[in-house]
């Protein structure tokens, strides 16, 4: 390893390691286990074995909600949460999207870059409503041949279907050529963290992985007229659109009769996909750094302050928190997972459980889903 590799882990583990501190200790004045926005970020919140028997969305962000509207973190960050905190913040501080642990490779614009109309324009352009409506043939194309892929019987429906369908949706969103595609799966797999890695450090290894992935990526797109709205699209896109799906696809397993609905009416799929949205939006966390002094619910935030955004129950965020050029994100998303339920319900009549769904440690933002066992088809009778 070289140095700078070596000083990178340290400094990964170093705030890992703060995360868990401030979780776990009981802070000064302040009764209780802790400050619960670093029991939030360290990404530990799930069941056993990363099944999600105990999400800590009643637990965790309970306890950040009840601290107030606006309240500064042992992490050194304002955590800002509630429908109406949020609207201020957005409209006053001039809120961009930044990484508040070390990244060994930086995906996201830059906080100048992000505060210019050029940037959320790029995005509009290629994975807004109209570049995806144009996509719409193709992307029900990709969908019909990833159901077609699946045969009756058991499936992991995240391995087998959402996370490579999402690299051929993407590949066609983005433009990628067709010799090129395969390589663009990998690259976003070994991308699949970066979302998360935001908020929450990933081990070394990983690091490096998800590094190198962004680097291959950045190397396909450079060049091109838009290549940093692509380099988005592509790491925080797709994992939304991945995750979307997935939830969207659990949710179904408990739910016979929606599947049923499903098949009669396909249109129900859109119906379906924005109450995941929701209930469950992509980011539940969004790490900013502010660039105006603001005054939230109060509080008075200074110039290049770092906040995180929290979707807390009583917020009920359907979108991305709460970067307006984060909207760009959805289209292709929504586009992509309402295709894939039409294509998987045409073909199969039968959706159900197959196992404990499981969720990736260190994904305080995203849950990541890493695997959802199923059954498709219709079993035999003996």
């Amino acid at each position: 390893m070289t140095a700078a590799t070596n000083a990178l882990g340290r400094e990964l583990q170093l705030v890992h390691a703060a995360q868990w501190l401030y979780a776990i200790n009981a802070e000064p004045f302040v009764p209780g286990a802790g400050d619960p926005y670093a029991r939030l970020v360290r990404g530990f919140e799930i069941g056993e074995n990363g099944t999600d028997g105990t999400d800590d969305a009643g637990g965790t962000l309970a306890s950040i909600a009840e601290r107030g509207p606006v309240w500064r973190s042992r992490l050194d960050t304002w955590v800002v949460t509630g429908p109406a905190a949020l609207r201020e913040l957005s409209a006053g501080a001039e809120p961009v999207v930044s990484a508040a642990v070390p990244q060994a490779e930086a995906w996201l614009p830059d906080p100048a870059r992000q505060r210019t109309t050029e940037i959320a324009r790029d995005l509009a352009r290629r994975g807004g409503t109209r570049a995806v409506g144009r996509q719409a043939g193709s992307l029900r194309e990709q969908a019909g041949q990833a159901a077609a892929r699946l045969g009756p019987g058991p499936v992991d429906l995240v391995a087998d279907f959402a996370e490579p369908l999402t690299a051929a949706g993407y590949a066609v969103v983005l433009d990628v050529p067709e010799e090129r595609r395969a390589a663009f799966a990998a690259d976003l797999a070994a991308a699949a963290p970066a979302v998360d890695a935001l908020l929450c450090p990933q081990t070394l290894d990983t690091t490096r992985r998800m590094a190198a992935g962004v680097r291959v990526l950045r190397e396909l797109f450079a060049g091109r007229a838009h290549a940093e709205a692509d380099l988005v699209l592509a790491v925080a896109g797709a994992r939304a659109a991945a995750d979307l799906l997935g939830d969207a696809l659990r949710r179904l397993l408990d739910r016979p009769r929606e599947w049923a609905l499903l098949r009669s009416d396909p249109a129900h799929a859109d119906r379906l996909v924005e109450e995941v949205l929701h209930q469950r939006p992509p980011w539940r966390a969004c790490p900013l750094v502010v660039l105006a002094q603001a005054e939230v619910a109060g509080t008075r935030i200074e110039a290049g302050d770092s906040v995180t955004a929290v979707s807390t129950p009583a917020a009920g965020a359907p979108a991305p928190l709460p970067v307006a050029a984060c909207a760009t994100l959805l289209p292709a998303a929504r586009a992509l997972a309402g295709q894939a339920l039409v294509a998987l319900a045409a073909r199969f009549p039968l959706l159900r459980p197959d196992g404990e769904p499981v969720h990736m440690r260190r994904a305080p933002l995203t849950r990541r889903l890493v695997r959802l066992p199923a059954r498709l088809g219709e079993e035999e009778t003996r």
